[in-house]
């Protein structure tokens, strides 16, 4: 049951970060900031809920957090429901532009009162004239309860588990149970992956009105169904928790074992079966007891920075494998996916095993987690592979002139759409529909690229009498740009696969050692309370400030933000420097 809540629990957010921002119009720092308040409830939650839930049923707690972490689901799914249909700009992939200022105008006032018409009651209304970025709120609130849902399965859940075995086995049961957690994130990829293939209003609309492919950079795939789904087993998972006993009979002469405190002064056993009074009495003593153990306190701060890189790599890979490797969204978290979570999954049991076939003293497990860290940072240097960036006219390569096709002197390496070629057609930047011009140059939009017509006789409709494409053309191909950028050769993705996964799981080989390790050093009666602040720590300087730096720094490689046409105010990012963004992510993975 616990290895069922694990697996349902975890992974529906980090698949979804991209297309979030695209849906909603964030930046990365935003989407970051729903991504790290599900530790940040489990933070607030962890110390009170370990220390006073430790003496009782806690597979009945486990119950309850499930139940909580359903509505935290349902509500993070809310704002698909809440939100208008998505407008991903139908008369854009024309790319034929004369719209003069009084136009932009009109199409501003007409979205307006459109949008107001289909306001349907207070909530709707607040957040929509505030703007789509506002339904962050919604998406935080909600995994702010599946942070407080959770609590109870990574800390009471282990620790019961650990009380009901016998010590040469714990490693075992420990590794699979964190083998779930992983397992949990690659189901979430897969079906996620799958599940962006899915317009995201397609329950609202015709898949056949829908006038873009999963391709296409606006494509906003279907976020919402997983976590509805995952709301409706979570409340199936709280019968099986609410019938388990308070502990399994005999249990008791397994929990008859030698102490492995550091130092007797760190033994300190702690009366669990005192009334409330007495327990908040205790409660400094307890806490003291363990922030004084030298080994606690080391080991936790070594598993901070591990879950540091864990969370900001997982919650970015996807994204980085999209915009370092040319890729759809979709298509790169089916790689993180299927490639990386294994990793984890095999790391988690591999340490368990070895630490299980080894009868492995605490000294030695120690040492043991040491090394694998060190072989993960001999390995981090190759996170820096990428390739190179689609050669946008504008962004990466300056515009030329389509008389000789030499450079033109208006254009430079510097960010310039605009150019003589298309002067005269106020194209917009708020919507990127990159073509691939008959010259083997990708431009931002068929509007960007000078064309004025749309041949619409084919399958794939074409854009033609593109003025910005090199006049050597007309007697050949034609200047003419078809939807979509242009194909790039490139064959370091598996190579950067196959490093990534050989540090995903030289990471987690040490991950239940490390817990084996954190329940022999602890007194028997703090084992929960143990793991509860050794949680707080490592979510507050690991897990939460994560995703701010990973999505910090790889905003600072962004070369071209969503300008929005009404007001001038910046989404989501369109175009990364992949260089740039593959030198910060190794830089902080090291």
């Amino acid at each position: 049951s616990l290895c069922f809540a694990a697996l349902v629990s975890a992974g529906i957010v980090n698949i979804n970060v991209s297309t979030l921002e695209r849906r909603f119009s964030l930046d990365s720092a935003q989407s970051a900031f729903i991504v790290i308040s599900y530790d940040i409830s489990f933070c607030f939650v962890t110390v009170v809920l370990t220390y006073f839930g430790a003496t009782a049923n806690r597979p009945r707690l486990v119950g309850i957090g499930s139940a909580i972490f359903g509505v935290g689901a349902l509500v993070y799914s809310l704002p698909h429901f809440l939100s208008p249909i998505y407008q991903y700009g139908d008369n854009l992939p024309s790319g034929i532009y004369t719209r003069k200022p009084t136009d932009l105008l009109y199409v501003c006032c007409v979205d307006l009162v459109s949008s107001l018409w289909n306001i349907s009651h207070a909530i709707y209304k607040t957040l929509h004239e505030t703007g789509l970025s506002n339904f962050m709120y919604v998406l935080l609130f909600g995994q702010l309860l599946q942070g407080c849902g959770s609590t109870p399965l990574y800390t009471l859940g282990l620790a019961y588990i650990e009380d009901n075995v016998s010590k040469n086995s714990a490693p075992i049961y420990l590794g699979i149970a964190n083998s779930a957690t992983i397992l949990g994130p690659m189901i979430g990829f897969v079906s996620g992956g799958l599940l962006l293939d899915m317009y995201v209003d397609i329950d609202k609309v015709s898949r056949d009105s829908v006038g873009i492919t999963p391709s296409d950079p606006r494509w906003v795939g279907a976020w919402w169904v997983a976590p509805v789904a995952v709301a409706c087993l979570c409340w199936l998972l709280v019968i099986p928790f609410f019938l388990f006993p308070k502990e399994i009979p005999g249990s008791d002469k397994l929990r008859r074992r030698v102490s492995e405190v550091h130092r007797s002064v760190f033994a300190m056993e702690i009366d669990q079966d005192a009334g409330i009074k007495e327990k908040l009495r205790n409660f400094h003593t307890a806490l003291f007891t363990l922030l004084r153990n030298p080994t606690f306190i080391l080991l936790t701060l070594g598993g901070c920075s591990q879950l540091l890189v864990i969370n900001g790599v997982s919650a970015f890979i996807a994204k980085v494998i999209e915009n370092e490797f040319n890729v759809t969204a979709s298509r790169s978290a089916l790689l993180a996916g299927v490639v990386l979570v294994p990793a984890g999954v095999m790391g988690h049991l591999v340490g368990g095993f070895t630490v299980n076939r080894f009868k492995w003293d605490t000294p030695s497990i120690i040492k043991f987690c040491a090394a694998m860290a060190f072989v993960v940072s001999a390995l981090s240097p190759g996170a820096i592979l990428h390739c190179d960036p689609v050669q946008t006219t504008g962004l990466f390569v300056p515009y030329r002139d389509s008389k000789n096709g030499s450079d033109d002197t208006s254009g430079s390496l510097a960010i310039r759409l605009d150019s003589s070629c298309n002067s005269n057609c106020s194209c917009s930047q708020e919507y990127y529909a990159p073509v691939c011009g008959a010259d083997g140059m990708t431009y931002y939009s068929g509007c960007h690229a000078g064309c004025s017509e749309r041949d619409e006789n084919m399958v794939a409709f074409t854009f033609t009498d593109c003025q910005c494409l090199p006049s050597s053309l007309i007697n050949s191909t034609g200047r003419t740009a078809s939807p979509g950028s242009c194909e790039t050769q490139c064959g370091k993705l598996p190579i950067y696969l196959f490093i990534a996964f050989l540090m995903i799981f030289f990471t987690f080989v040490s991950t239940t050692p490390a817990l084996v390790v954190t329940l022999r050093i602890v007194p028997q009666s703090l084992k929960s309370f143990g793991l509860g602040i050794q949680w707080l720590f490592l979510r507050a300087l690991g897990a939460i400030p994560g995703p701010f730096v990973y999505g910090g720094f790889i905003d600072s490689t962004c070369i071209l933000w969503e300008v929005n046409e009404c007001d001038g105010s910046l989404g989501s990012c369109w175009v990364y420097d992949s260089t740039g963004m593959a030198v910060r992510f190794m830089a902080i993975s090291t």
